[in-house]
């Protein structure tokens, strides 16, 4: 019954058992084939265009005039040729159980609307979840029928499947049902790049193509410098397929996600998503740069969420840099990626960090919407996430702000209190990455995470691995988003850096 639509109540109790002979199968998959994976993927993403994140809104309308953008303004020719929806799209038809999209947002139907996008050169990608349900409800997801929605999406050429992790059913886990589905796009035989929220094990690789290091990324600093502590502690199994997998950072906010914090629902404008190219940042510049560099620099994806049109200044300094772009896709010193400054991130297993009691409607999944830091005595909540749990040796510690999209708490017994302050983390220590690159360079990223002061930050030439310089190796510097030469220096090169700021550099050999 895996190729066979649900058409009736009985098919639709066939397809629930198949989902067990998927599970069965899932147990096979080593990795996944095909071309996707082989290097990272850059692209759009509706969910925060003309809303604030969380309140996603996407039409047709929307996302082709953000495509035609995307075409006419160079950024399609420069690699951005991914377009994703995020959970604003999907319903389920009452009579079949097929999915479907809204048909008010969607009036010319899926298959018509991907062709369109396949046609100005983009590849497509789409939302579903673990669950019967999406995050953003009434938007549906795609459990029990996996393999159902995995053969439409074939059947609609779908190039790329976001499989987020709300709604969890009951008696199973995300490693189980992620892999369950990703065993049914395999099972069809199409070549769709899987991405989703890791449970932090090598099976991520052997059953996705990319997949999140954290939490959802928020337009805020807190949340960046966040993930960027988390990016540092580099896994075996990150890198291109076919043998590993790429780390996903989450989305990219440069200047700003879009203004309006009212879902104005499927059916109606009023108030609307904010115009087009109307953005609310929640990050100074110097934030936005760092962001981008070490997504660029230390990450595996890099899918912009706010509005290409009316294009910033910053956006096309940052989003349109060739050089930036052919470092990101230069995949041979991607495994060799170090965080070398000050301070590193480790990540707490499920039996340091756990959920006592869940207080929310919203699931607490670990790793996916809740998680603890080893080395701050401090833990974190996303996505409504609320809860009981233990962190770092502490009981009873219970992370419960209403409302809040990512917290941030101490790991101490008792009530969170009303505006916890943020501990002392690594990311507000100096930090130099490294990435050895194929032409026999390096990229390194100068990072100040300090909201105070300037710092002076050095990196030395022996820090950079597989490379074998010295302290008296003579190089070359260039500033990547300046695109201007810097002069040589031998053994080592310092920068003053500003508050939150990343100088982003190419080291190379004299010619």
């Amino acid at each position: 019954f895996l190729g066979r639509p649900c058409t009736n109540s009985t098919m639709w109790l066939l397809c629930g058992v198949s989902l067990v002979v998927v599970m069965l199968l899932a147990a096979e998959v080593e990795a996944r084939p095909g071309q996707k994976g082989k290097i990272p993927i850059l692209g759009w993403n509706t969910w925060c265009t003309q809303n604030t994140c969380g309140v996603d809104w996407c039409t047709s309308a929307e996302v082709l005039d953000v495509a035609a953008t995307m075409k006419e303004n160079g950024m399609l020719a420069l690699g951005y040729d991914h377009i994703n929806l995020d959970d604003c799209w999907g319903e389920r038809d009452n009579a079949t159980g097929q999915i479907m999209g809204d048909p008010v947002r969607f009036p010319e139907g899926m298959p018509t609307f991907i062709s369109k996008l396949h046609a100005m050169g983009f590849k497509f990608g789409l939302y579903t979840d673990i669950g019967p349900k999406g995050c953003h409800h009434p938007f549906t997801g795609s459990y029990p029928l996996y393999q159902q929605d995995a053969n439409t999406f074939k059947e609609w050429n779908v190039d790329y499947v976001k499989f987020d992790g709300c709604d969890l059913p009951d008696g199973h886990t995300p490693e189980e049902l992620t892999c369950n589905m990703s065993q049914a796009l395999l099972n069809t035989g199409a070549d769709i790049w899987l991405n989703f929220h890791c449970w932090h094990s090598e099976t991520c690789a052997k059953c996705g193509t990319s997949f999140r290091v954290g939490p959802d990324h928020h337009d805020n600093w807190e949340s960046t410098s966040g993930i960027i502590q988390l990016l540092q502690t580099r896994q075996d199994w990150w890198g291109a397929d076919p043998d590993y997998g790429w780390p996903d950072p989450d989305f990219i906010y440069t200047s700003g996600q879009g203004c309006n914090s009212t879902d104005p629902g499927p059916n109606h404008g009023d108030p609307g998503p904010s115009p087009p190219g109307k953005r609310c940042p929640g990050q100074t510049d110097d934030e936005y740069v760092s962001e981008y560099s070490i997504w660029a620099l230390a990450g595996g994806e890099i899918i912009v969420s706010s509005d290409p049109r009316n294009m910033s200044a910053l956006q096309t300094k940052l989003w349109m840099n060739e050089e930036v772009i052919e470092m990101y896709q230069d995949v041979e010193g991607f495994r060799q990626v170090k965080m070398v400054g000050n301070g590193s991130a480790t990540f707490i297993t499920e039996s340091d960090c756990a959920l006592e009691k869940q207080l929310s409607g919203h699931t607490c999944t670990m790793g996916a919407s809740f998680g603890c830091y080893s080395d701050n005595q401090s833990m974190w909540t996303s996505d409504g996430c609320r809860g009981v749990f233990s962190c770092d040796g502490a009981t009873s510690v219970v992370c419960d702000a209403m409302d809040s999209h990512w917290q941030l708490c101490k790991c101490v017994p008792g009530h969170m209190p009303p505006a916890p302050p943020a501990p002392p983390s690594p990311a507000s220590n100096p930090q130099v990455w490294v990435r050895p690159t194929s032409d026999g360079g390096a990229a390194v990223a100068l990072f100040n995470g300090n909201a105070n002061f300037n710092a002076n930050i050095t990196v030395d030439f022996a820090d950079v691995p597989t490379r074998g310089w010295s302290a008296a190796t003579k190089l070359n510097i260039r500033d990547m988003w300046e695109k201007q030469p810097l002069g040589s220096a031998t053994g080592s090169f310092t920068a003053t850096v500003r508050p939150h700021f990343t100088v982003l550099l190419k080291l190379a050999p004299p010619a």
